[in-house]
């Protein structure tokens, strides 16, 4: 039974959780917890190198989550940073890509590191800048000396440089086809990876011989794939030409003539594989992950007194489906224990047509379910890690049983809403929309159900 009271705790509660949990997970503090450094040898996650004999390291960090990896990376290195005499701290140099809602420039100028801003959904005249300053970086590694990469979501856009034969508006028209397609993110990234002379593993491939290189990885894609990470530059890519042509087909995508030739052209440039012999001093690190990000919030959520189930079984579903499956979940686990708790993450899909109005997946998420839980006791909250939900203002939202109500009280139609991929005004007048801002993180989406 819905009571006003009782859902207004429920959602606050809920917001506690998620807003805890990002909390917990911290970027800075897990690249602190990776690098070690006493100034005459590093560690990174099991890797160990004396400084005495290295010549040089370069920091490149690109993502979401660039600013506060990078300050991970110079907190931890300042034993050799702040060496005397000076030379020492000459060893680091370094660039950090950033958005420009996330930026924070007087932590990192100071240490020297260069600093660029990247568009982002849609890569700009900003990330061609960005991309060449990447390349020039990890070019100027002294040879033996060492790559460290801190690579977060939200790269593919935030640098870029087309292969030859492409422009800038072509990267643009086919991220927007792309991300509006729904497609998930792992076809997504196998196209962008294809027309792109920066991803793919292709960055790496910049840095001299005998070069070590490291990339730390802040995942917002599925488990085990860190290689569609920021669309992986400087992993090598299992995905094929022949994979993009399969994508282009099964959803429909009409890109522009230069860019449809360069993915399924016989004689298209392919990206580098597994098993290349380029990457043989080369190791990557997942540092944290969207299970991680849902153990994290079980664990607070058990802290609040609820009853947690985890349950990733629906990501990469429509966001209907993923929907009605999750509340099938939550009643089935409330008729046992009503402090019965769904966790779920990963990312639901929604296929835009038309001219959308302003929200994304997560609100549309729990905006569908606002209908389906309308005058009950349940609570959904649907959240981006990194802040930011499709082309709103928002994160995403939390709902209850009487968000329904409140929208038709405020002159809303929630079907209509819905149907106008146009949630954020309706859940903005409700009082349902969350705004955190860019968190600095970016570990995909998190529901919670209760």
């Amino acid at each position: 039974m819905f009571t006003a009271e009782a859902a207004a705790r429920k959602r606050a509660m809920l917001r506690r959780i998620a807003l805890e949990t990002l909390g917990a997970l911290a970027p800075e503090r897990l690249v602190r917890e990776a690098v070690a450094c006493d100034g005459a040898a590093l560690s990174i996650a099991g890797r160990r190198w004396d400084l005495r004999a290295c010549p040089g390291i370069t920091l490149a960090a690109l993502g979401k989550a660039a600013a506060p990896m990078m300050r991970g990376a110079l907190q931890a290195l300042a034993p050799l940073m702040d060496a005397a005499p000076p030379p020492a701290a000459e060893k680091v140099r370094g660039v950090v890509v950033a958005p420009a809602a996330a930026w924070d420039q007087p932590e990192i100028a100071p240490r020297g590191i260069e600093q660029y801003l990247g568009g982002h959904p849609e890569p700009n005249q900003g990330s061609l800048i960005a991309a060449m300053a990447l390349r020039r970086a990890v070019a100027a590694t002294p040879p033996g000396g060492l790559s460290v990469y801190l690579i977060s979501g939200g790269g593919s856009a935030l640098a870029e440089e087309p292969l030859p034969g492409l422009a800038l508006e072509d990267l643009r028209q086919t991220h927007r086809s792309l991300v509006h397609s729904g497609a998930p993110i792992g076809a997504i990234n196998a196209v962008r990876k294809h027309l792109s002379a920066l991803k793919g593993g292709r960055l790496a491939l910049a840095a001299p011989p005998g070069t070590d290189q490291v990339s730390l990885l802040l995942s917002d894609v599925p488990s085990g794939d860190f290689s569609s990470i920021s669309s992986g530059p400087t992993c090598p890519d299992p995905s094929t030409l022949a994979d993009c042509g399969r994508i282009l087909q099964e959803h429909r995508l009409a890109l522009r003539a230069a860019v449809t030739a360069a993915l399924l052209a016989p004689s298209g440039q392919e990206t580098p594989k597994p098993g290349d012999v380029r990457f043989a001093r080369s190791s990557w690190h997942v540092l944290m992950d969207n299970a991680g990000l849902q153990t994290e919030a079980a664990r607070q959520a058990q802290a609040a007194g609820l009853a947690p189930d985890i349950v990733d079984d629906a990501d990469e579903w429509e966001y209907r489906r993923a929907a009605d499956f999750l509340l099938e979940r939550l009643a089935a686990a409330k008729r046992g224990r009503p402090n019965a708790c769904i966790i779920a993450g990963g990312e639901v899909l929604v296929k835009v047509e038309g001219t959308p109005g302003r929200g994304g997946r997560n609100q549309a998420f729990a905006l569908y379910c606002a209908q389906s839980i309308a005058g009950s006791d349940a609570c959904v909250l649907s959240l981006g890690a990194d802040g930011v939900d499709g082309n709103s203002p928002a994160a995403g939202a939390c709902v209850d049983g009487g968000t329904a109500a409140r929208a038709g009280a405020a002159g809303y139609n929630v079907a209509q809403a819905l149907a106008r991929f146009d949630a954020y005004p309706l859940l903005a007048a409700t009082g349902d929309a969350i705004a955190t801002g860019p968190t600095g993180n970016n570990l995909r989406d998190l529901r919670l159900l209760a």
